[in-house]
C-alpha cells in the first residue's frame, strides 16, 4: 500500500519490485553469511569491518562461481555457499587420500 496520490499502479509495483530485490539480498547476507551475528563490540571500526568481511565473502563466492551460476536461471548465496563448501570438502578428501597413499607406498617399499 502507498499513500501517494496520482501514482500509477505500475509505478508502485516497480518500486516494490526493486525493494524486494534489496530485501532478498539483505536476507541472504544475514542468513548465509551471518551478517549481524558476529560478536563485535560497539566500536564503530569493528562493526564496519564485520560488515565489510561479510560483503567480501559474498563477492568472493560470486567471483568463484558467478559465471557458472549465471548459466542457471536463478541462483542464491545459499547455493554459492553450498558449492564452495562442497569444493573445500572434496579438496580436503583428495589431500587425505594422497597423504595415506604416500604412507602406504612408503611401507610397501620398506617391505
Amino acid at each position: 500500500m502507498t499513500n501517494l496520490e496520482g501514482v500509477a499502479a505500475g509505478q508502485v509495483l516497480s518500486c516494490y519490485a526493486r525493494r524486494l530485490r534489496v530485501e532478498v539480498t539483505i536476507k541472504e547476507l544475514k542468513g548465509g553469511l551471518h551478517l549481524g551475528r558476529m560478536q563485535v563490540t560497539k566500536d564503530a571500526a569493528r562493526v564496519s569491518r564485520s560488515v565489510g568481511l561479510s560483503i567480501l565473502a559474498y563477492l568472493m563466492l560470486v567471483r568463484l562461481y558467478g559465471k557458472e551460476a549465471a548459466s542457471a536461471r536463478e541462483y542464491s548465496l545459499f547455493w554459492l555457499k553450498q558449492r564452495f563448501m562442497a569444493d573445500v570438502h572434496h579438496e580436503q578428501l583428495n589431500r587425505t587420500v594422497a597423504k595415506w597413499q604416500a604412507k602406504v607406498d612408503k611401507y610397501r617399499l620398506a617391505a
